[in-house]
């Protein structure tokens, strides 16, 4: 009855919160191609989704995990503009990895994330199957401290979590190799990250980025939206974190997340 409740909710924040539907915000914040109906046509398009496990940053291991999904266009000019989403967060606590369990004791919690902002490049070579993506990167460093209430029967009625986030830009670049299998991610300013691909995919149409399980449908369904719901208020380091279903970008997946799926159903 607690999930029906909270996809209740969802669904009824869709017309209180309008500004929560990503679907326009989605599209405005990308770079837009604007072509040249003469030389700037578009003669290749291929759409790429990487995800990806961070084991080192510089020598130090850690505990991480990197998305993108992006847009490669090949243009008559040999010029390349792209629509482009990129994710990494890792953190160096070995303890408590980023999809860490939904422990019942409280904790401070320190993680790093790292999310294109403006993407330059997207390259995609056919022949070796490498791939590359550049761009201004979000750099976050956050210190958390979370409180987990519980009741005499020890169920988890309430999460609260108190951060300190501190934010700079910094260019970066994303370099697949080894036929998909590795991946470094290079930003100013901090040690690179390292790490293997464990699942990627190429196709012709566009990946909806509302779509949560990796079924055979292309359209958002209750399927994904009760996926969702199962991480409701999860955040980095409790409660199976997932960066792909963040989509108002504040670390924890809310009600405006689930309405933002609800509202591209």
């Amino acid at each position: 009855m607690k999930k029906f409740r909270i996809i209740a909710l969802a669904v009824i924040a869709i017309f209180v919160v309008s500004s929560l539907s990503l679907a326009v915000n989605f599209a405005a914040a990308a770079p837009k191609i604007e072509l040249d109906k003469a030389t700037n046509r578009p003669v290749q398009k291929t759409w790429v989704r990487l995800n990806g496990v961070i084991n080192y940053w510089g020598d130090a291991e850690v505990n991480g995990l990197l998305q993108t999904r992006a847009r490669t266009t090949l243009l008559a000019t040999d010029n390349t503009r792209q629509l482009a989403s990129a994710t990494a967060i890792w953190t160096t606590n070995n303890s408590r990895p980023i999809t860490s369990i939904r422990a019942k004791e409280n904790f401070t919690y320190t993680f790093y994330s790292a999310r294109l902002n403006n993407a330059s490049v997207s390259e995609f070579s056919v022949d070796d199957s490498d791939y590359f993506l550049n761009g201004t990167w979000n750099l976050y460093t956050v210190n958390s401290v979370v409180t987990v209430i519980t009741d005499e029967n020890n169920t988890i009625v309430s999460v609260h979590r108190e951060s300190d986030t501190q934010v700079t830009k910094a260019y970066g670049e994303l370099n697949v190799t080894d036929n998909w299998t590795n991946f470094t991610l290079t930003i100013d300013g901090i040690e690179p990250l390292t790490g293997s691909i464990f699942r990627s995919m190429t196709r012709q149409v566009a990946f909806n980025p509302f779509k949560i399980l990796e079924d055979s449908s292309t359209k958002v369904t209750r399927a994904d939206l009760s996926q969702m719901v199962t991480c409701f208020h999860a955040m980095p380091g409790w409660g199976n974190y997932d960066s792909q279903m963040d989509f108002n970008g504040n670390f924890e997946i809310d009600i405006a997340d689930l309405s933002t799926v609800a509202a591209n159903m």
